[in-house]
């Protein structure tokens, strides 16, 4: 059974790319066709995300789903950043200079 792809996973219209990275597309198991999001809209909201995807030159669905997919993996980015930074360091010395003065001293 072949492989269905929706078009905003690899490109817009015109040969762009989207925003969204190699990595999060590689990594995408195929979709299956019962597989859906329902959303309860507004008038005013549903116009606002169909003006914006015929700008885009996209389909509704093709914009939700790749401006979703953009955010979410800005989302896990900025989620693991912050685990990174908030993990404990093995740097006793807070002056970064000294690390490279021993090496120095160490080669001469």
């Amino acid at each position: 059974m072949p492989r269905h792809v929706p078009r905003a996973y690899f490109e817009m219209p015109h040969g762009r790319r989207p925003a969204m990275s190699e990595s999060v597309r590689q990594d995408l198991p195929a979709p299956h066709t019962d597989d859906h999001i329902a959303l309860r809209l507004s008038a005013e909201q549903l116009l606002v995300i169909r003006k914006a995807a015929e700008l885009a030159g996209w389909t509704v669905t093709d914009y939700v789903l790749c401006t979703v997919l953009d955010r979410a993996e800005r989302d896990l980015y900025e989620h693991a950043a912050a685990l990174e930074a908030a993990a404990p360091t093995d740097f006793t010395d807070t002056d970064p200079a000294n690390p490279l003065l021993a090496l120095l001293s160490a080669l001469t």
